[in-house]
């Protein structure tokens, strides 16, 4: 797959063929993506053009709204699962002032027709502009027939809505589980390692401290039981979400991952957490003794949880 970046106004012969379109913002890539994404898969397979997703490098919303976005997936999460999907070109909008002050029409003419399309995929709650005009129900007006359009329909899993947003609800709470059914895969947060005040070391139980991207979607305070990859390698692993209250000083939030059977220096290393379960909140210990007994009964709690999945 080839990630493209593009800035309006876009170039023209991007690409040597027509292409096949999907649009969205994408974000977590949930069930609902995959199944849009599929569909735009067998279009373009049935008509032997190439697939190219469009995506934004910033929510809508931080632009329109000026609000303060979390996401589910970075850009390098987002692009490791389309390629998963068998994408083929990967394109991530600059979403400058100029772009969003295109009317429905120009992102029509300027943007879709411009990228030489053959079929545009889009779910039912697309908009690309003010979404009483550019909603799904007008996209025939401002096509003017000049490709073909494909509407997917609301998506939902066992009766619950497939939506980004109801996703990240669900990781704020710790309802990692419900998060996983509507996401498809497990929750990831990735980064590098950092230097932390290796406390877990002196309890026993060393942990690697995960340096993430501004904006994630961070679990609820607490423990939970997660993979975690180091060196190319998934490790069982009870990973803390925490203020350190017993040991430390209480006003940043950590996460930090303990891997089961692995106590190397890693030290500025990639890292990634897959989220599994949400085992028990926050704990302040009168004393470490206290401290490392409820570790030494979250590491039995979790391996017992693994051994059950496998």
């Amino acid at each position: 797959m080839q990630i493209i970046h593009l800035t309006y106004p876009i170039k023209e012969n991007i690409f040597p063929t027509k292409i096949v379109l999907a649009l969205g913002f994408f974000d977590g890539v949930h069930r609902g993506h995959q199944h849009l994404i599929r569909t735009a898969r067998e279009k373009a397979t049935e008509k032997k053009l190439p697939l190219a997703v469009m995506t934004f490098d910033r929510h809508p919303k931080s632009v329109y709204q000026g609000a303060d976005v979390s996401y589910i997936d970075s850009l390098e999460e987002k692009a490791y699962k389309m390629e998963k999907l068998n994408v083929d070109y990967l394109l991530v909008m600059h979403f400058s002032d100029a772009f969003c002050k295109l009317s429905a029409q120009q992102f029509i003419d300027e943007i879709i027709v411009k990228l030489e399309t053959d079929t545009v995929v889009a779910g039912f709650d697309y908009t690309y502009g003010p979404k009483d005009v550019a909603n799904m129900e007008n996209f025939p007006k401002f096509a003017k027939g000049r490709f073909d359009i494909v509407n997917v329909p609301q998506q939902s899993y066992d009766g619950q809505k497939i939506g980004s947003t109801e996703i990240k609800k669900a990781i704020v709470n710790g309802d990692i589980e419900l998060a996983n059914e509507l996401l498809g895969s497990p929750y990831m947060m990735s980064g590098k390692i950092g230097h932390g005040l290796r406390n877990g070391h002196k309890l026993g139980f060393p942990t690697a401290n995960l340096v993430w991207q501004d904006n994630k979607v961070i679990p609820k305070i607490g423990v939970y039981a997660t993979k975690t990859k180091i060196d190319g390698h998934w490790h069982d692993s009870m990973t803390s979400v925490g203020y350190n209250v017993t040991i430390g000083d209480g006003k940043k939030v950590l996460i930090e991952s303990n891997l089961f059977g692995f106590d190397e220096e890693a030290y500025g290393k990639k890292m990634a957490i897959k989220w599994y379960k949400y085992t028990r909140g926050e704990i302040k210990f009168a004393n470490l003794d206290d401290l490392k007994k409820q570790m030494e009964a979250d590491e039995t709690e979790i391996k017992a949880y693994f051994a059950q999945q496998s």
